[in-house]
């Protein structure tokens, strides 16, 4: 009844607002979400019946009904989201209703409004709540019994769930055995203890020794558990234990791990799948921990397996201790395994053979590799033409401007640009995704054009992302707020394309950014280097962590943080790009780590490709790379690495 009378009250209003301008809509508008944020409902209504046409007026009637949920919404919510199909907060009013009704437990009307299996597993157990209030225990029991097997802890809203089929014996003692298998491969203590507790006399006795063991794996190669392979009886239930086992034991000290594998595997305890995933994993452990004397067993077992991701570690190993024969040997080995899928080496890896090929003094065939890799626009690219001294290559598809192929979109970029102009970003940012997807390849490139006209950085990036749009430089790259980043640049002395190049590749221009870790803003600051920074430099107004979310004190702190690590490393921007991502405590340890390496220590490339993580070490070859492109763009010098960074010693 309300929608009516909503309905009826909007069109008696349609001729007001086809005369109200459109800043009058907007300034509506404001008034509206003000009045909703002090709960004045009654207020803001009016004037929302006031601009039923605006283009965010869906969003004011969206708050309006998650506001006031009631057993008799159904309808009403089940009318926005037929009115507004492909709007996002269509999802979110669906997922709000349904947690009402569940809090609410309206069984009847949480089935009718959604009656699939969500896919949220609190979700999912409201669905299986409200089927066993209709007495369908038996029908959903499949879909209960695969919710149950995890390795992991379930949400409270399965509790009552199961708690029903564990007292009738539903989740038998098989299933309570078959979920602490998987809590003891996922190192969930917390629940492997709980479902000993559900453990019958038999379970649990085997069950407790398992736990302690979890507790103390350097007791496995001593433990009664593991006395036959066999996998034929109750008995030996443990031995589907040993794998996660020997890989806890491997963690804890990669040697007694090794040795544990070893033992079990000359008494064929391994399955061939279990003997392949164990090497794999204690091969990435050796390097990991740097075990030198373990390392004849790893080759031998990596030559053996063939595995692509190991072989590329094991080069960067020994790219890390400047072991050139190891160097030309897996790289071999990586071009044997690559032909069997009739695949050729990467620029990476052609970079490193023509490296290789340089030290045995073969400068002829390493430049018949550096030309090929020279036509590339990447880090790899842009080192091999600086050593040839030739020059960079942008390969370059710039996207044009067709002004007809938008006409049709008028409706939803007038939508995206009111949702710029009232900030809402995390909504922004879903809907241009969603618009995004819905077209063709050239529409897409053609909105991250729209987009890098209006000055919508960020949306102009993810529309290059999306439609895979990698040459396009005017839109993968855009000069964002040149006066903001500009103005900080020039207070450090720092190079503006260099403050770009780190920009578009922390947040690629998204001033809302918020990382799981709590990185934040353009130049995505941690709250406490954000506060010690502005303490360091004296900006009193940096107050608290949303403020990183302004694009003004985000890029002033950025650039300060940046241009202190400079100092900090004495000019070296290698070392201080490494240290923005990864802190420069790590890259202190790095540095300081030089068991085994040649006395001259590394080259710039050789330290960059030996970075023990993988995203700081793409981290970097990224902010090197994107700074030539905004040299490119800015029509400044181009200039790849600074002499004294090439001729560095790390």
């Amino acid at each position: 009844m309300k929608i009516f009378f909503i309905s009826l009250f909007l069109l008696s209003f349609s001729s007001l607002s086809s005369s109200l301008t459109w800043s009058q809509q907007r300034g509506l508008y404001t008034e509206a979400v003000d009045l909703q944020a002090q709960q004045m409902w009654s207020e803001a209504l009016q004037k929302t019946e006031l601009i039923p046409a605006y283009p965010l007026t869906y969003l004011l009637e969206y708050q309006q009904l998650k506001a006031h949920f009631s057993r008799n919404s159904l309808v009403a919510v089940q009318s926005f989201i037929k009115d507004n199909p492909d709007r996002r907060v269509s999802y979110d009013l669906q997922r709000s209703y349904l947690y009402y009704l569940a809090k609410n437990q309206y069984w009847s009307e949480y089935l009718s409004f959604y009656p699939q299996l969500p896919n949220s597993l609190d979700l999912k157990c409201f669905h299986f709540q409200a089927r066993l209030a209709d007495n369908q225990a038996d029908e959903i029991w499949a879909d209960v019994q695969k919710t149950w097997l995890t390795g992991f802890s379930l949400p409270n809203a399965c509790d009552s769930v199961l708690e029903y089929y564990l007292n009738s014996k539903k989740i038998s003692q098989a299933l309570i055995f078959q979920r602490f298998h998987l809590a003891y491969v996922n190192n969930k203590t917390s629940l492997m203890s709980y479902l000993i507790t559900l453990m019958d006399k038999e379970n649990e006795l085997l069950a407790k020794p398992l736990y302690d063991l979890h507790k103390t794996p350097t007791k496995l190669l001593n433990s009664p558990l593991f006395k036959s392979p066999s996998f034929n009886n109750k008995a030996h239930a443990s031995h589907y234990f040993l794998v996660a086992s020997i890989k806890r034991l491997a963690k804890k000290d990669i040697e007694l791990g090794l040795n544990a594998y070893l033992t079990y595997e000359r008494k064929k305890y391994f399955t061939s799948a279990e003997q392949v995933k164990l090497k794999k994993y204690l091969i990435s452990r050796i390097m990991i921990r740097n075990e030198t004397k373990l390392l004849p067993w790893l080759d031998k077992a990596l030559s053996a397996l063939g595995d692509v991701p190991l072989t590329e570690h094991r080069i960067r190993y020994a790219i890390k201790f400047n072991h050139w024969a190891d160097i030309e040997y897996w790289l071999a080995k990586l071009s044997e395994i690559k032909q069997v899928d009739s695949k050729q080496l990467d620029s990476q890896w052609l970079y490193w053979q023509a490296r290789v090929l340089e030290k045995k003094q073969q400068q002829n065939q390493a430049d018949k590799l550096y030309q090929k890799i020279a036509t590339e626009r990447n880090y790899y690219g842009f080192l091999a033409a600086q050593k040839l001294g030739v020059d960079y290559q942008f390969n370059a598809n710039i996207v044009s401007w067709q002004q007809q192929d938008l006409d049709h979109l008028k409706t939803q970029l007038a939508h995206i640009n009111e949702l710029y102009f009232h900030q809402h970003r995390y909504l922004l940012k879903r809907e241009w995704r969603t618009l995004i997807s819905a077209q063709s390849n050239n529409l897409q490139r053609q909105l991250g054009l729209f987009a890098f006209q209006k000055g919508w950085a960020h949306l102009s990036v993810v529309a290059s992302i999306l439609s895979r749009s990698w040459d396009a430089l005017n839109i993968r790259f855009p000069a964002a707020k040149p006066q903001l980043f500009y103005a900080n640049a020039d207070r450090y002395q720092l190079d503006l394309s260099y403050i770009y190049a780190i920009t578009r590749q922390e947040s690629s221009f998204d001033e809302s950014a918020n990382s799981p870790v709590g990185a934040r803003g353009y130049m995505q600051l941690m709250p406490k280097t954000a506060k010690e920074t502005a303490r360091k430099i004296g900006l009193e107004n940096y107050k608290k962590k949303v403020q990183l979310t302004d694009g003004d004190i985000n890029v002033q702190l950025g650039t300060a943080y940046f241009d202190s690590l400079l100092k900090r490393y004495k000019g070296n921007r290698v070392l201080a790009t490494a240290a923005y991502n990864a802190g420069p405590n790590r890259v202190d340890r790095w540095q300081a780590s030089k068991d085994g390496r040649a006395e001259q220590g590394l080259t710039m490339d050789s330290w960059i490709e030996a970075i023990p993580y993988k995203e700081t070490r793409r981290y970097v070859k990224n902010v090197l790379a994107y700074n030539v492109i905004y040299q490119h763009i800015l029509d400044k010098p181009l200039e790849f690495l600074t002499p004294k960074e090439i001729n560095a010693r790390f």
